[in-house]
Parts: structure tokens; sequence; C-alpha cells
């Protein structure tokens, strides 16, 4: 992004983006800290099982459980997500976020038996499903184009800041055996919703969603609040408002796409690559960490330290998040993911030989660790950042929400499939689950180098066209595939390569500047 772009973005802006960017830290918060606390004396006291030297843990079923089952509730969040902003917007689900976190937050801490605290956990995990919808959703819809794929990603780097917070408030307590040594870690989880409910009052709604109920004055004024004074001055948001509304006409005309079409002609290929993403994301190893890390390291003799260890995975993670998205739009998609799923085979295969020691030296566990830190790393650095962004290009112009759907929907489920099996395999194979995780990183990694699609600054409408046109192609040849038509028009006009355009018009007639205007802002909300 050039500095100009960064022009773009005003102080309301932020605050709209940042205010909702809570949601995030809600995420991180919730979904990752709970590797720490489970690993607690305290936690383990109050919700585990005594061993015969005293000593507390957390059974293999319950853990499971515990783990899993609160995957019902963040499927729910998805499912409502959609007909709920549709109805509602984008405001009012963010409440509704908020509002399920506290009530979540409350349960939990009022528990005196694990099925009440998971309960707890359900409710938050809704909120924690809404979440990967609606945030960055806002943040994509309020944005100017050249910062979208910036604050739509920010969903990843500030839900790993998150995590660090939630991890270092375990390693506060890592000694505590008091429920103080629980609740204060669970109680921080209600801080992000409780900020952010007042400032909602001063945040706007999407001028699209606006447009698209017909509430087109409310629309013009709230994006004149977003947008710079000097575009204000120049009509610009007047121009949008009216591009809005020919996109709005547009989505209405292209909205027959269902469920089924998912299958068929050249989306079934789409489809399977969202999907492939988010499993990637999931069964390379992150997931394990998130569930699991801390009481890994535990398990190999790390004591409190592993709290300490886990709080560093959490920060390099966050690290390489941010080069993601500082990065994507400069470098591509597919050198990314080519470097993170080399990097997570040499990890996680690291962990599988040295992690299934029966007796390790100290410099194995070190080794352990470091690996563990490394693999976060490449993670964020490739598929968990990449899936969200990916699957909101792959759709194109008429089934992005679906296919958007189907990678979370497989999110979730391989989140589900690996925090619930996860303590069994371990069982009988300890450390040796590395090389699982690695098998697949290796499947990852041929995804990536033969399939993987080079969509950076593209439009959705030559998204559609590059999988049409032919209905096959090798990863690697998308980058430099040429395109025609209004999608490779939309992507002139928003490079400013407008010579490039009189040049495709040539023969067909000019474009106006009153068409271009028009034309311009037209995949401004996709």
């Amino acid at each position: 992004m050039r500095y100009s772009d960064w022009k773009q973005a005003t102080p309301f802006l932020w605050y709209c983006v940042l205010v909702f960017a809570c949601g995030d830290l809600i995420f991180g918060l919730d979904s990752s800290s709970f590797g720490s606390l489970q690993a607690l004396p305290s936690f383990l006291k109050d919700f585990g099982e005594q061993r015969a030297d005293g000593s507390y843990w957390l059974e293999t079923n319950r853990k499971s459980l515990m783990n899993s089952i609160v995957y019902v509730g963040r499927i729910g969040g998805v499912l409502v997500f959609e007909p709920f902003t549709d109805k509602f917007g984008y405001r009012a689900a963010f409440l509704l976020i908020c509002i399920a976190q506290v009530i979540a937050v409350i349960v939990e801490l009022t528990a005196k038996e694990w099925i009440q605290f998971t309960i707890g956990r359900i409710i938050a995990y809704f909120a924690v499903g809404m979440i990967e919808g609606v945030v960055p959703s806002y943040s994509a819809e309020v944005s100017p184009p050249a910062l979208r794929g910036f604050f739509a990603g920010l969903i990843t780097p500030i839900n790993t800041a998150g995590s660090v917070w939630g991890a270092a408030m375990s390693r506060a307590f890592a000694t505590e055996t008091s429920s103080k040594g629980w609740l204060i870690p669970i109680a921080i989880q209600m801080i992000p919703a409780i900020i952010a409910l007042p400032l909602m009052w001063w945040v706007v709604e999407s001028p699209r969603w606006l447009v698209a109920k017909g509430k087109t004055d409310l629309a013009l004024i709230n994006l004149r609040k977003l947008r710079r004074p000097e575009d204000v001055a120049a009509g610009l948001p007047e121009a949008e408002i009216a591009a809005l509304e020919q996109a709005i006409e547009l989505d209405l005309s292209v909205r027959e796409g269902g469920w089924l079409d998912l299958l068929r002609g050249s989306m079934w290929r789409r489809t399977l690559y969202a999907c492939l993403a988010f499993f990637f994301y999931q069964v390379t190893g992150n997931q394990f960490y998130n569930a699991y890390g801390p009481s890994f390291f535990i398990s190999v003799g790390l004591g409190a330290n592993s709290f300490t260890y886990a709080i560093i995975v959490q920060l390099v993670g966050m690290i390489g998040s941010w080069m993601f998205v500082l990065l994507t739009d400069r470098v591509g998609r597919r050198p990314l993911a080519i470097t993170g799923a080399s990097l997570l085979i040499i990890w996680n295969f690291l962990i599988g030989t040295i992690g299934s020691r029966p007796n390790p030296s100290e410099s194995d566990k070190q080794t352990v660790v470091a690996s563990f830190v490394l693999l976060i790393w490449s993670t964020k650095i490739s598929w968990a950042t990449l899936c969200f962004l990916f699957a909101s290009e792959l759709g194109g112009v008429r089934m992005r929400k679906k296919i958007m759907m189907a990678g979370i929907f497989n999110d979730v489920l391989w989140s589900f499939v690996v925090s619930f099996t996860s303590p069994y395999i371990m069982n009988y194979i300890g450390g040796k689950i590395g090389f699982i995780f690695g098998g697949v990183a290796i499947v990852s990694l041929i995804f990536a180098i033969l399939f993987l699609p080079e969509l950076a600054g593209r439009s959705l409408e030559e998204v559609d066209e590059l999988f049409e046109k032919p209905r096959f192609r090798w990863g690697w040849q998308f980058k430099n595939a040429q395109t025609e038509g209004v999608g490779h028009r939309i992507a002139a006009l928003e490079s400013g390569n407008e010579g490039q355009l009189e040049r495709i018009d040539s023969g067909k007639g000019q474009i106006s500047h009153m068409e271009q205007a028009q034309q311009t802002p037209l995949d401004k909300r996709m």
C-alpha cells in the first residue's frame, strides 16, 4: 500500500473499525486462553479429579468434552450471523455479541461444576461464531478499497493480541491454588465487551447496509463522516452512494445462487479450495496448540514456565499475523502460503520426534518450545490469516457469502475434531501426534504449490472470469492470466490505470467521465 492510500484512513474510520475490533479481542481471549486455563492448578482443583498422590487433573473424557462441545455454540453463531445482520444491521449484531459475552462470563464465574462452566463457554463461542462474520465484514464495507484488505485482515493480529493477553493472565496465576487463580483470568474476558458497549453509541452503521434497506439519506450522512473532508467537499460520497445503489441492484439480480450451486460448474472447485484452506489452518498444529499447548509443555516437564512459553508463542504469532496483513497485497498470497506450509512440516516433525522421547533433556524441551513458537508463527503468515481473505475472494459476486460460510463451517468442524480427538490420540502415541499434523502440512504444501490461485489485486468479477475461462488452471498461472470485460475494467479503474482502461475500450467507444464515476465504486462493497 502507498502512503496516499493510508491518507484515506480518517480518524473516525479508525474509531469505528477499532471499536468493532474489540470483538477480535473477545475472540482471542476466549478461544485461545482456555488452553492455558485448563492447566492452572486452581482450575484443576475446582473442576478436575484428585489423584492418589493428592494432585488434580482433568480426566480424558472431561478434557475432550470441555474443549470440543463448545463448538456447538460457535456453529450457532456462524449460522445466525447472516440472517441477523441482514435484518437488523451490523451495530445490532455487535451489540448482541457483547451482551452474549457478558452473560457467558457471568455463567462461568458463578460455576461450581464443570458442566455449568462449559455452558458458559458455549455461550461465549456463540459470540465468537458471530464475530468471525460480523467484524471483518463491517470493516470491509466501511473501508476505502485500497485499505480493505488491511482493515478486514485485522481480525487475526488483534485476535492473537487477545491470546497474548489471556496467556499472560494465566502466567500470573500459574502457582495459585485458590479459586481466584482462574476467576480473575475469566473475569478479564468481559473487559472488551464492557469497553465496546458505550463506545458503540458513536459508531455508524454500514452505509451499504443502509442503502440495501432503502435508507439512502442516513447512508450518505454516515459515509460523509467516514470519508476525508476534501472528498466530502468534492461530492465523492454522493457518487459513492449512487454507485452503491447500482451495486445493490446488481447484487439483487444475481442473488439466485443456492446452496447446491456450490457443487456446480466451476464453483465446486472454489468451494473445495475454501474448505481446504480452513482445514489446513486447523489441522497443521494450530488448533492443537490452542487447545492443549501449555498442557503439552507441562507433560514434557516444563512446569510453571509452560505459561511463560505460552506468552512467547502468542507474541511471535502476533508478529506473524501482522507480517501477513502488511505483505499479502505486496508479495501475494501464494509465496506466503508456500513458505508457511514448508516450515510447518519442519516444526511438526521436530515436535513429533523430540516431544515423544521418554526422558527428554533440557535441550530437548527447549527445542520443543522453539518448534511450537515457530509453528504458530508459520501458521499466522500462511493459513491462519489467508483462509479468511481467500474464502471471501473465491465466491466472486454471486456466491461469496455462501462460500465463506462453507469455509467457516469447515473451520469449526475441524477445530472440533482436533479438540475432541487429541487427548485420546495423546494417550496412545504422546508427542508423536506431531507426525500427524506434519503429514497434513505436506498435503498443504502440495496444494499451495499446485492449486492455490493468486487473487491479490483482482476484482470479484475477475475471479468469476478466471475460474470460468478456462475451467481449470494451475495455481501459478492465475497471477499473469489476462481478463477482459467489466472485471478487468473495474480492476483498471481501482488501480488508477486510466491509460490501460482507454486501450481496453478502444474500438468499443470511450467511457465518459460520468460513467467512470459510476463504475469506479462498483466493487467497493465486495
